[in-house]
């Protein structure tokens, strides 16, 4: 088995269903697995995907347990070469997963490689970052991210200094699009689920580079990404009205708690 596929799902069959059909258009030329992991078994996601993609394992998890113990499920089944992490809301296009693909085999130092990712209107996001410091997770999800200081601090974070065309070594990777090297991933160990959800996926960079693993931006393959953050408010106080912020803010909480004293394995 060359790749196992994974995503997590909560309560989004359309965007499930455009996934599949981009995956199914693709026409993948290697052996693969796709798993999908629903969060919210019961509600109709599920019994669609088994009935239109066959091809795909349904895991129905016991509840709503979070993007990393989502993903633990899965990686528990999973017997590819690679494991490859794909959110419900992208969309593939043919030829992009073998160049990703390729681009590791070729590779071999790198345990988890990101490819570009791309807005709708074909705009680039911003997939890749340094380590974080604690004030980060308040600087994006909040006002303060507009003041002086806070724009420099994401700036600074989501290396806005870098060439996003190039391939590059980098601290760490969201989540919504990783493929993982399965022996990194035996080394590492799978996500942290303390985190609900955020920084479970700097996490687990972090401990790949601890763990000998480099963790690379590869642009040689892109996908698009109908990314929408619902974690960010508009006001400080609103923070304690939105749940995605609160968890932003805890999971930040637990990761510079875990890694206290310690200092990051390398910087870029």
């Amino acid at each position: 088995m060359k790749v196992s596929f994974v995503t997590v799902c909560y309560r989004t069959p359309g965007l499930i269903r455009q996934l599949l059909k981009g995956v199914e258009a693709a026409q993948i030329p290697f052996p693969f697995e796709f798993f999908l992991v629903d969060n919210a078994a019961g509600d109709g996601t599920g019994d669609m995907v088994r009935e239109r993609f066959p091809w795909v394992t349904v895991i129905d998890a016991p509840g709503n347990v979070g993007f990393g113990a989502g993903n633990n499920i899965a990686f528990r089944r999973a017997a590819g070469e690679y494991v490859m992490l794909l959110n419900p809301d992208l969309t593939v296009f043919a030829g992009e997963l073998e160049k990703l693909v390729a681009f590791g085999d070729a590779n071999p130092s790198y345990g988890l490689i990101g490819p570009r990712l791309l807005h709708p209107d074909r705009t680039l996001q911003r997939t890749f970052h340094r380590f974080p410091h604690a004030l980060i997770p308040l600087a994006r999800r909040t006002s303060i991210g507009r003041t002086p200081w806070g724009r420099r601090a994401v700036e600074q974070y989501l290396m806005l200094d870098a060439d996003p065309s190039l391939v590059q070594d980098v601290d760490g990777l969201f989540g919504a699009a990783i493929l993982i090297r399965r022996k990194a991933l035996d080394d590492i160990g799978h996500f942290d689920e303390r985190f609900f959800m955020y920084f479970e996926d700097t996490d687990l960079c972090r401990r790949a580079w601890s763990s000998g693993w480099k963790v690379c931006y590869a642009p040689v393959a892109e996908f698009v990404h109908y990314h929408q953050r619902e974690s960010e408010v508009k006001r400080f106080w609103q923070v304690f009205l939105n749940p995605l912020a609160r968890a932003h803010i805890k999971s930040g909480f637990l990761y510079f708690l875990k890694y206290r004293g310690e200092k990051h394995p390398r910087t870029c």
